[in-house]
């Protein structure tokens, strides 16, 4: 309360009981007033005028303060960059902003009372209608994305935030923000399928090194075959090949065969698309991954030790994670043959925590260059020259953020440089 108000209601009070006072007074007593008393009413009188005209300007110029605010609001709440509904519980529009309108490609007066479906295409009102029962029944802001229908009937994408709330009235309604993001959901899928085609990329680079490490995986199975060819040629040539020769010679070709059809098998299972999820330890994982390149190692004198603390399976796409494996062991061992290293080492330690599985991966190249160590997961960013595409790291960092909601992180100690992997045992 404003404190030059207590005395003016005193005032009024002490000047409404002297008028009763005189009211009560004949008419003759009236006339019989002395100047002195007449001259006191009449200054008390001017007093109380001079008041009630202070009190009406002050109350005019609240009025004129209020109307400003008013239009001031009005202007904020209809030049709003968003939409702005209320709603009853039953969906119907009672007020919205002029860009709600404008959204809609209408005007106010054909919005209220409508139903707030009416402006929701068919196919997108039960994820409408979810969010509306999270409001009654939680009474908490809930938000969802779906496709409105706008000016001249076409869809946009918007993302709703509905947020409850009592009127004056004490009726239940709740408020609706409507925010066009059709922009940016149009970046949101460019930005998609570009990934998806560095995707693509990042796979066909790989087939070409997985052929190459077929090649591997096979030139001493086919040594092998030769030498057991010759063997047997031989003892033809001098009369020795007898029936134990030829039955020897043919476990060992079997054998052979076998082992050139399982890494087919191995290369092929890895190549296959939609691969269900698995339980399966990333131990299990990496030596999947090293059945397909272990040879490759073998033959560049490379040696990989595994060093395995964690026993816990993970639900998983067991060939995403290999293809992750492969990028890091990739870019170990060219590191390492690039700096003629020996030995050359790498060393792969599987921990476990209560939360995680942490898989880091080092080796003994000398490490990654301090200026580009920030650079080297940006896509097309390569150290390889030509034989390069700058994808591995990107792609690999990309799986593992986004399919097993984990970190890929990398440092240098020791003269080499650290993978880790962390995946969290809740997520995957």
């Amino acid at each position: 309360m404003n404190p030059n108000e207590v005395p003016l209601k005193s005032s009024i009070r002490m000047l409404r009981r002297k008028a009763e006072e005189l009211a009560a007074r004949s008419p003759k007593s009236l006339e019989i007033l002395s100047d002195g008393e007449t001259n006191n009413l009449i200054h008390e009188l001017q007093v109380h005028q001079i008041e009630l005209e202070m009190q009406n300007e002050q109350l005019h110029l609240t009025q004129v303060e209020l109307d400003r605010e008013r239009n001031r609001y009005i202007d904020l709440y209809n030049l709003a960059p968003v939409g702005y509904c209320t709603l009853n519980m039953q969906g119907k529009i009672l007020q919205a902003n002029m860009t709600a309108a404008n959204l809609f490609g209408t005007n106010l007066n054909n919005i209220i009372n409508q139903s707030i479906t009416h402006f929701i295409l068919q196919e997108d009102q039960d994820i409408f209608y979810m969010c509306q029962k999270q409001i009654e029944e939680f009474g908490e802001s809930r938000s969802c994305e779906l496709r409105m229908i706008g000016k001249n009937e076409e869809p946009f994408w918007a993302h709703l935030e509905t947020r409850d709330g009592h009127n004056p009235d004490n009726r239940y309604e709740y408020h609706l923000i409507i925010n066009d993001i059709t922009k940016y959901t149009k970046v949101k899928e460019k930005l998609k399928l570009n990934e998806q085609i560095m995707l693509a990329q990042a796979h066909k680079a790989g087939m070409g090194d997985l052929i190459s490490m077929i090649a591997h995986q096979w030139r001493q199975p086919l040594n092998n075959l030769a030498l057991v060819n010759q063997d047997m040629y031989v003892k033809l040539e001098l009369g020795k090949l007898d029936d134990k020769s030829v039955y020897s010679a043919h476990e060992k070709i079997d054998e052979i065969l076998q082992f050139m059809s399982k890494t087919i098998d191995d290369f092929r299972n890895f190549f296959s698309p939609d691969q269900p999820k698995e339980w399966i330890t990333i131990e299990e994982v990496i030596n999947c991954t090293l059945k397909i390149i272990g040879q490759c190692y073998v033959t560049t004198n490379i040696a990989i030790n595994v060093h395995n603390n964690s026993k816990t399976p993970l639900l998983i796409h067991k060939n995403s994670l290999v293809q992750v494996f492969l990028n890091i062991l990739g870019n170990a061992k060219h590191a390492l043959e690039s700096a003629q290293v020996k030995p050359a080492i790498i060393t792969i330690i599987i921990d476990e925590t209560p939360t995680s599985i942490i898989t880091t991966i080092r080796d003994n190249g000398g490490g990654v260059p301090e200026a580009i160590i920030d650079k080297i997961a940006l896509p097309y960013f390569t150290t390889k020259g030509l034989m390069g595409t700058g994808l591995g790291l990107y792609i690999s960092q990309t799986i593992i953020e986004k399919y097993f909601s984990g970190a890929l992180t990398w440092y240098n100690k020791n003269q080499g440089a650290c993978f880790v992997i962390t995946l969290d045992k809740s997520h995957v």
